[in-house]
Formats: C-alpha cells, sequence, structure tokens
C-alpha cells in the first residue's frame, strides 16, 4: 500500500522562528499570532485572544522570577519592577529590535507610520506570540522565550537606570529627616580596560551598604540597594 513519507521530514524554522528561537509544532498558531484584525478573514483569526493569553503569561513569568530572584524586596518594589519589566514601551521596544513588523499580517489601510498605532501593535504581537508559544507546547518554552527577549535584556538596564536605586535612597533620606548619603570609594583594581570599583555608602556615619562593579556608577548603585534594602527592612 502506498503512502506518503511527507510525515517523515523534518519542518525547517521560517525567517520569524529563526528569529525568535523558536520551532512551532503548530505553525498556523504563529500566523494568528501575526495578524491583525484588518487581515483576518474571521475575527477569531487575529491576535487578539492570543494577546490576552500572553498577557497574562507574561505578569505570571515575571512575577514568578522577580520573587524568587529578589527574595528580599519588599512587595511595593517587586511591583514597580514588573510595571517596568512588561509595559508597552519595553514591549515594544524589543519587538522593534527584533524587526517583528516585517511579519505583521496587515491590511494596507492600517497606517503604521502612526507611531501610536505602530507602538500598540508591536507590543500586541509580542504578547501573541508569548500567547502562541504557550498553547504550542506550554509554559516552560513561553518561560525560556520570555527570560531570553525581555527579561535578560531588560532586567540590568531597569536596575541600573529606571529604578534609581540612589534616587529611591535620597529620597528615603529626605523624608526621614536623615543626612544625605555619602558615597566613599574604597577600591579601584584591575587595568584601565577591566576596572573593577569598590564603593560604600555610608547614613549618619554609618556603613549601610557596599558595591562593586566594572563602573563607578554601578558600584554605586549596588551599594545603594543595599543600603536601601537595609533601611526600608528595618521599618517594616
Amino acid at each position: 500500500m502506498a503512502f506518503s513519507l511527507n510525515i517523515f521530514r523534518k519542518r525547517y524554522p521560517t525567517e520569524i522562528e529563526r528569529k525568535i528561537g523558536y520551532l512551532f509544532k503548530q505553525p498556523d498558531l504563529l500566523k494568528t499570532a501575526l495578524t491583525h484584525r484588518s487581515a483576518a478573514t474571521i475575527h477569531f483569526d487575529s491576535y487578539e485572544r492570543m494577546e490576552f493569553l500572553g498577557d497574562a503569561v507574561l505578569d505570571m513569568v515575571v512575577s514568578d522570577y522577580l520573587y524568587n530572584k529578589y527574595p528580599r524586596k519588599p512587595e511595593g518594589d517587586l511591583t514597580k519592577l514588573r510595571s517596568i519589566l512588561v509595559s508597552g514601551k519595553t514591549l515594544f521596544e524589543i519587538a522593534k529590535k527584533n524587526d517583528l513588523q516585517r511579519f505583521m499580517h496587515v491590511d494596507r489601510s492600517l497606517d503604521l507610520h502612526c507611531n501610536s498605532t505602530l507602538h500598540n501593535l508591536l507590543s500586541c504581537i509580542l504578547e501573541s506570540i508569548i500567547g502562541a508559544i504557550y498553547l504550542d507546547r506550554g509554559i516552560e518554552p513561553a518561560r525560556k522565550f520570555i527570560k531570553k527577549f525581555i527579561i535578560t535584556p531588560k532586567i540590568k538596564e531597569v536596575l541600573l537606570s529606571e529604578y534609581n536605586y540612589k534616587g529611591q535612597l535620597l529620597e528615603y533620606c529626605q523624608k526621614g529627616g536623615l543626612k544625605l548619603p555619602i558615597f566613599k570609594t574604597e577600591k579601584v583594581e584591575g587595568p584601565d580596560h577591566a576596572r573593577q570599583y569598590t564603593i560604600a555608602v555610608y547614613i549618619n556615619n554609618q556603613l549601610l551598604g557596599r558595591g562593586v562593579g566594572a563602573t563607578k556608577r554601578d558600584a554605586e548603585q549596588q551599594a545603594a540597594e543595599m543600603a536601601y534594602m537595609q533601611c526600608t527592612n528595618k521599618n517594616e
């Protein structure tokens, strides 16, 4: 009896699958995740339902990561950090960096030259891809994707810039009537191309934190984080 060998053929990843590092068992899920309502034959063929699911998966994975990664951070700090990581701004930047716009299915009538439209669409598409991966193989591949494309590249940048521990510590001291924090460089080691700074922070002449980094700024942020955690934990 004749039969087709097609079932034994290996399916090679498409360009978008190579870019996101994930090969779908059900390629139609990815097609739906990339399709805007304007290009869908019926409403349910658009990304919107997958975006809803992907948003929930993203929140859960990021929350789980932050909870385990930073066991000493209070709930308010974790919430603020999560809100930055899952914000539309963050998702848009990641989608744009990975050129996801090229793979979207949209009707020509949709004005992608409008910044707000493109911003919203790209952030939604990234969430819908997460939803599609979850539907395709479950939570672990979705978690891997989120850590690779969202958490890992963004977490350090967020902690050292948008989530400014020096600023948090300064505000805490001002509100509490304390002297302003003093940062002192304790050590500078290594050659010019690989410097390592050790910086301590004092409040009211008491050592409350110490940080080590490749730049003074990194070391100060680490020291400020330690001091801020000590100060806020004392008041709980």
